[in-house]
């Protein structure tokens, strides 16, 4: 927010973010790990607010979710909608919003967005993963014009085309899967020979007439004019330089954990992963993290809705603590 103000004549403007009030807790990120952790901070009467860019995160993505117990199959989008539902129905603040920065004052926390500041005894960081990017030739100048990141969100838009996915892990077999509802053509572009998804996602991958997999292969540039049209790889072990035609590309090669907002209050792993230990907590006092954003070594959904729980209790613990 900005404003102005006269000084002996003079037209002097600054600019000010608005301050709200306290709370006990702030939770970053609106994944199954923040969410649980809010229903677990709501049903321990802890003043919470919420602020989060993108509801589910890589759940909410998801085409299909089958290992989530006591759910036999769900869509991620769907899956999301229930965590969000019950814990609407607590008193949680929920803001949509971007976070800027988190920065520690004595005893409380500081988190900034771009047009307000929020306080709080003690903060949660389940900001999950962004997508990793190939930094590739077009890559850039072409995504929204063909080439997306999500399978889900964007899918649907190739009917009858012919589309590529970048990867081999289980998010890149889903996509490709879901892409062949829509699709004539499904080339799966792996830069490794083997996949490194699960078995009975790849038997139905191979199974499918209408995708091709492309081994060996190192994604160099993404070629179109407006719109995306070709796909360019090199042949690792011939070192050949080949191309597809393609409407559509979907880069699916992993995730970068989200913690620069955080980063001067953590410690990171070589993945750039925050460090907690088995309380959830940093080494700042009252700042904790869960969920795919941590350095624990397995990601699935139900690990982190467990992390959010366990985050939640802990930091309950300190703020009754430090009261």
């Amino acid at each position: 927010m900005s404003g102005t103000c006269h000084l002996l004549g003079r037209k002097v403007i600054y600019n000010f973010k608005l301050r709200s009030a306290m709370h006990d807790a702030i939770i970053i990120g609106g994944g199954p790990a923040g969410m649980t952790a809010a229903m677990y901070l709501g049903r321990k009467k802890v003043k919470t607010l919420l602020l989060t860019a993108d509801f589910g995160g890589q759940m909410a993505k998801a085409a299909t979710i089958e290992n989530y117990p006591g759910i036999d199959k769900i869509s991620g989008e769907d899956l999301t909608n229930k965590f969000k539902e019950q814990m609407e129905t607590l008193d949680i603040e929920i803001k949509n919003v971007a976070i800027d920065k988190v920065t520690k004052n004595d005893n409380t926390f500081v988190v900034s967005s771009d047009a307000e500041t929020y306080e709080a005894k003690a903060v949660i960081v389940a900001s999950g993963k962004t997508h990793r990017k190939l930094n590739i030739p077009g890559e850039k100048e072409l995504t929204g014009k063909g080439v997306s990141y999500c399978v889900t969100c964007d899918g649907p838009l190739y009917q009858g085309k012919s589309v590529a996915i970048i990867g081999g892990g289980n998010s890149a077999l889903d996509g490709a899967l879901e892409l062949e509802k829509y699709a004539d053509k499904v080339y799966i572009v792996n830069l490794n020979e083997t996949f490194q998804g699960d078995e009975i996602r790849v038997d139905k991958v191979k199974k499918s007439p209408k995708i091709e997999i492309i081994a060996s292969a190192k994604t160099t540039e993404l070629i179109g004019d407006r719109m995306l049209e070709k796909v360019k790889y090199q042949d690792i072990k011939t070192g050949k330089i080949q191309e597809i035609a393609a409407s559509g590309c979907f880069i699916d090669v992993g995730w970068v954990p989200a913690t620069e907002v955080v980063k001067d209050l953590v410690d990171l792993n070589d993945l750039k992963e925050i460090k907690i230990d088995s309380h959830n907590q940093t080494k700042t006092p009252g700042l904790f993290a869960c969920g795919d954003v941590t350095d624990i070594e397995q990601k699935q959904i139900v690990i982190a809705a467990g992390e959010g729980a366990k985050a939640a209790l802990e930091l309950w613990k300190f703020v009754i603590t430090h009261k």
